[in-house]
């Protein structure tokens, strides 16, 4: 059975899915779901995520202990965090599953800043992507260019995907010098995208988001 862990110093948690953007300087963790376990397993895993220390941990996904290790970083900032009772679970102090979302996987904070991006329950990740810089950005977006944007992006080298391991939705990191406003005027001086409705994604971006 294949089992995930994510391991600092002292201690080894349990994980069921993570997602990573490996960006040039580390790899960050941008998602992470935690199996129930004792809260002092938790906890300290939670301090290196989240302390300035540029602590390094480590993931390991494999059958066995032996499987291959990717060395990973948190944050060092707060993440946003999802809790559900888990009951079922006996002689476990509160125990609970614990999803934790980068900030800027739900909204663009900060014009230049990079972001992610996940494809959410009825959404697919180039319409979540058109939503998010809808309202993050002074681009004039209609939701409809959102694969569009996503691949074009990709392609020229500003979407990259994350890394994953479980059961995690589809995601991308996004630089944030990505020039959107030349992407869009670009595509809608070919003929790509239209002002007065929305345009099916070409053949030619649509197979690389395959």
């Amino acid at each position: 059975m294949m089992t995930i862990r994510i391991y600092n110093n002292s201690v080894s948690a349990m994980a069921r899915s993570y997602a990573v953007a490996p960006t040039d300087d580390n790899n960050l963790i941008v998602w992470l779901e935690l199996a129930p376990q004792h809260p002092k397993v938790i906890g300290a895993i939670w301090a290196s995520l989240v302390n300035g220390n540029a602590e390094q941990l480590g993931i390991r996904e494999a059958a066995s202990d032996d499987g291959h290790s990717l060395q990973v970083e948190g944050l060092h900032a707060r993440y946003l965090r999802l809790t559900i009772d888990a009951p079922r679970l006996a002689g476990r102090a509160r125990p609970k599953f614990l999803r934790l979302i980068a900030p800027q996987a739900t909204r663009i904070e900060k014009a230049g800043d990079d972001f992610y991006v996940f494809a959410w329950p009825g959404l697919s990740v180039g319409t979540a992507l058109a939503a998010m810089l809808e309202a993050g950005t002074p681009t004039p977006i209609r939701i409809g260019w959102g694969d569009y944007l996503l691949a074009e992006a990709a392609r020229r080298g500003y979407a990259t995907p994350l890394l994953t391991g479980g059961p995690v939705p589809e995601g991308y990191w996004l630089k944030g010098e990505t020039p959107w406003a030349d992407i869009v005027s670009d595509a809608v001086r070919q003929g790509e995208l239209s002002l007065d409705g929305d345009m099916p994604v070409p053949a030619r971006f649509a197979t690389q988001l395959a």
